[in-house]
């Protein structure tokens, strides 16, 4: 992915926290020179040497050599082809959405897409055996339903688990490097940013009201407008 410098987030707890509110990747790999696809929820597990999440978002282990889990249909030829060693992309999408000139009350003027991703790139070691699948599924449910559900509780669920382990393929895949792209118009001036988060804060649409949540996150503050007018 192109990075632009102006839009790389750079902060390792920023980008752990963004992977963890945005789960639904998309893993991508290579067969015979062909690219091949799935989505799938991918999880960070733990930073380098066993670091736990909380060392990552402090910035006192990288997200670089981390380890993330994933999970896919045994079935699924792109999960059946992949080898311990192979090489992978995730791809992690935020929230985002079309800036219409009209926000900017300027002319002349040009429409853009504000929008975040993040890239991870690294390699994988896929796994089928009963015990690490079981591991890496319960895991991964757990930690949605907590992030994303209503309090169940999988102890109860555990044996039907292991009934349907053998058709899952689970995978590990350590980071080798990380790329982001967090495009919140920060080129533009500050009260036209700021046009730009009421826009999206004042849409129906929940993606748009967290793509505003986002740029008021990531700099839009009253001083920076207090600062762009002082000079």
């Amino acid at each position: 992915m192109y990075e632009r410098p102006l839009y790389r987030e750079d902060r390792d707890g920023v980008v752990l926290a963004f992977l963890q509110h945005h789960p639904l990747a998309l893993v991508v790999t290579t067969h015979e020179d062909v690219p091949v696809a799935t989505h799938a929820p991918v999880l960070f597990r733990h930073g380098p040497d066993g670091a736990d999440a909380g060392a990552v978002a402090a910035g006192t282990a990288p997200l670089t050599g981390s380890t993330l889990i994933g999970h896919m249909n045994v079935q699924n030829p792109q999960w059946r082809r992949m080898r311990a060693g192979d090489r992978a992309l995730i791809v992690f999408q935020g929230p985002h959405g079309y800036v219409s000139p009209t926000v900017y009350d300027v002319t002349p003027a040009a429409p853009t897409w504000d929008f975040t991703a993040v890239h991870v790139t690294g390699t994988l070691r896929p796994t089928a055996d009963p015990a690490d699948v079981l591991d890496i599924v319960s895991d991964t449910a757990r930690r949605l339903e907590a992030g994303f559900g209503r309090g169940w509780d999988q102890e109860s669920s555990l044996d039907y688990f292991r009934q349907i382990a053998p058709g899952v393929g689970a995978f590990t895949l350590r980071v080798d490097f990380v790329q982001t792209m967090f495009k919140l118009s920060q080129e533009k001036p500050a009260a036209m940013r700021r046009s730009v988060a009421e826009q999206f804060e004042a849409s129906e649409s929940g993606t748009h009201r967290a793509l505003a949540n986002m740029m008021r996150a990531h700099g839009l503050t009253d001083a920076d407008e207090e600062r762009e007018a002082a000079g």
